[in-house]
């Protein structure tokens, strides 16, 4: 392991660093700087080009600081900085992990632009780093010189915000799970779907998105719903929470009470909504809960050797609509499942993201 001193200036700046930083966390970099010297290692390509710690190197360069140790690596070891002059168990040491800890959480704020150009150009999914940006301002017409499509949006936003609040809707059972309205179902699954956090947030275009991924990508949307609202879709699937045999009555219930209070939400917004069939049989009942006699359309995710499962989701689904071959979606699951659904009169839509990914594994 090659181990060489070379001078501070001999190291490049990313000039594409996703986080921009902030006045707060470059004051405590300082501080913590000042106070204890260098704790944490920065991170540098084969060019000497910064890929994490560009504001660390070039804040101790500001502070004078002329040195750079390098330890040259390939990934396959762990490299552990140690402070021969600090003990873990002192105040200083105590310290040091507190400023540590506390400079990187202040010092966070993305480049959103950036982030959106990184999509674009090299198909990267910020969403599977759980990293969500805003959505920019929508315009639907080439001349903005009146400012309509600007005035249309904020106040689509304000109406959006106004409906936000702890509200009790109407419900048919004793949770209090809000009943769905029955006006606000889609009849046809209009293109384009896409799932949430397959694209930057900053994509516009999107009719339909379903949520048949991690629960992570989508949990922010309970908090703060409006992104959603503002991106212009006209559909959406319930969200998937994942909702397991293993998971305590409760536990389940309350994820199918916000489920269905955000589904609630947005049709009141004027987002049509699909249910989401795909629970664990233990909450099939309570899945039922807020979905009004009649409604006729259902989502599930199609999944290879669970058929009877998908038989049971159908079932649920000419129970609620009243209807031999009710309005009812299965996502991807390949052929079996594809074969299910010619013989019941019901859509199959393919899973591409997972195709692809299939795909590109059995030929590496």
């Amino acid at each position: 392991m090659a181990n060489r001193i070379v001078k501070i200036t001999d190291l490049i700046q990313d000039d594409k660093n996703f986080n921009k930083g902030t006045d707060e966390g470059q004051r405590l970099m300082e501080q913590s700087l000042v106070r204890f010297g260098a704790g944490r290692s920065i991170l540098i390509d084969k060019d000497n080009r910064i890929i994490a710690g560009n504001k660390t190197a070039k804040t101790f360069e500001s502070l004078g600081h002329k040195k750079v140790r390098i330890i040259e690596t390939t990934g396959d070891e762990l490299i552990a900085v140690k402070r021969t002059d600090i003990g873990l168990d002192t105040s200083e040491g105590r310290e040091l992990a507190l400023a540590d800890n506390a400079t990187a959480r202040a010092n966070l704020e993305w480049d959103e632009e950036l982030l959106s150009e990184l999509k674009i150009e090299s198909g990267i999914d910020i969403g599977d780093w759980n990293v969500d940006i805003q959505e920019p301002v929508i315009s639907n017409s080439e001349d903005c010189s009146d400012n309509t499509s600007n005035d249309d949006y904020f106040e689509k936003e304000s109406f959006a915000k106004s409906m936000m609040g702890d509200f009790l809707y109407d419900t048919d059972n004793d949770f209090d799970i809000p009943n769905l309205l029955i006006d606000q179902q889609p009849a046809h699954l209009e293109l384009p779907i896409t799932p949430w956090g397959a694209n930057s947030r900053l994509k516009t275009g999107i009719t339909t998105y379903h949520f048949y991924v991690d629960d992570y990508r989508f949990e922010a949307l309970f908090k703060d719903p409006i992104k959603l609202i503002l991106s212009g879709c006209k559909a959406i699937v319930e969200p998937n929470c994942s909702i397991h045999d293993q998971l305590p009555i409760p536990l389940g219930l309350q994820r199918i009470y916000r489920k269905r209070y955000l589904a609630r939400y947005l049709q009141e917004c004027g987002v049509k909504v699909w249910v989401d069939l795909n629970v664990a049989h233990k909450f099939k009942e309570y899945n039922k809960m807020g979905v009004p006699r009649g409604y006729n359309a259902f989502f599930t995710r199609g999944m290879s050797g669970w058929l009877d499962s998908l038989n049971d989701e159908f079932q649920t689904a000419q129970d609620i609509s009243g209807l031999d071959k009710p309005n009812m979606v299965v996502y991807g699951g390949g052929k079996e499942i594809k074969e299910f659904c010619q013989q019941k009169g019901l859509l199959y839509y393919e899973d591409f993201i997972n195709v692809r990914k299939e795909n590109i594994l059995a030929k590496s």
